[in-house]
């Protein structure tokens, strides 16, 4: 199966998805719609109308421009396993004897198989395009050496990929966390201590899963970053893993100030964020420096 129809093949489950998404949307607002909404009901639809934008750019691009489109295949990766657990909730929860239990009726059952298949088509359109995506690098030869030289992110893409992060993370804990009977005390309170001890596994749990897997992160994805090595190729799981400890060091965030500072999550595993470009992009950077002289002494 060629690129481009699993690509094809990827963008028709989000299309479906979203298709789906916006019938259920549509059909509360003319039935509420006379009873007034919470501002939480818009705010779950965010990733469906963001989803759909990126989509269109995917599709319109032939399949290049896939920024946005990461970022909701990150969501959806990171969002999948509070689904498990809501559904481990809801076919374990014990009824009164005057409680309603739910219906399993056929709209449960298209939910559970979109729910999956949106799942795996991440995954693989993650991997995919993520790989897809190589660190911009310049490759110079002379002789029988190659050199690579790569620039480091500048410090407002750094500040970029931090803050698209943070509000991705926040996103996924309080519209899945409200869904959950443990946890709606702490959302109608909203207690800050309690979501602050939450937040921190989640953390590591987000930039492992992202960044040891498809080498990036929505903040990455937005941006146009990737991770490297101090050689310009992918870190190891090591390193990756040593990023993540890094950033529960405390005044880790202030470790960036300064000209060439690049923060201690990246200095002290020992690895770099750069700008990316596609792979098939990466020939125009390759430069031999025996002809750039020859053209020199002419």
């Amino acid at each position: 199966m060629t690129t481009k129809k699993i690509y094809s093949a990827v963008a028709a489950v989000f299309a479906v998805t979203y298709a789906y998404n916006l019938f259920w949307f549509f059909k509360s607002l003319i039935e509420f719609s006379n009873y007034g909404f919470q501002f939480s009901f818009f705010i779950r639809y965010i990733p469906t109308f963001a989803g759909i934008t990126g989509l269109i750019i995917f599709a319109s691009s032939q399949f290049k421009r896939s920024n946005l489109l990461r970022i909701m295949m990150c969501l959806e990766v990171m969002s999948f396993p509070f689904l498990l657990f809501w559904y481990y909730q809801f076919f374990t929860k014990t009824y009164g004897p005057f409680d309603q239990p739910p219906q399993l009726n056929w709209t449960f059952y298209v939910g559970v198989a979109i729910n999956i298949a949106l799942f795996l088509s991440s995954i693989i359109g993650l991997r995919m395009l993520s790989f897809n995506k190589t660190a911009n690098l310049v490759y110079i030869e002379y002789g029988n050496e190659r050199t690579a030289q790569f620039s480091p992110a500048p410090a407002g893409l750094r500040f970029a990929n931090r803050l698209v992060d943070a509000v991705v993370i926040v996103y996924i804990l309080l519209t899945n966390l409200a869904s959950f009977q443990a946890f709606e005390r702490m959302y109608d309170d909203m207690e800050p201590a309690v979501f602050f001890i939450l937040e921190i596994p989640f953390l590591f749990f987000y930039y492992i899963i992202l960044e040891g897997i498809f080498n990036t992160t929505a903040g990455k994805c937005a941006t146009g970053t990737t991770i490297v090595n101090a050689s310009g190729e992918r870190p190891n799981f090591g390193q990756i893993l040593g990023r993540t400890f890094c950033r529960l060091i405390p005044f880790e965030p202030f470790s960036f100030f300064g000209a060439e500072a690049r923060g201690w999550h990246d200095s002290i595993p020992n690895t770099y964020v750069v700008e990316s470009i596609n792979k098939e992009d990466l020939e125009m950077n390759e430069f031999t420096l025996d002809a750039e002289l020859e053209n020199v002494l002419l």
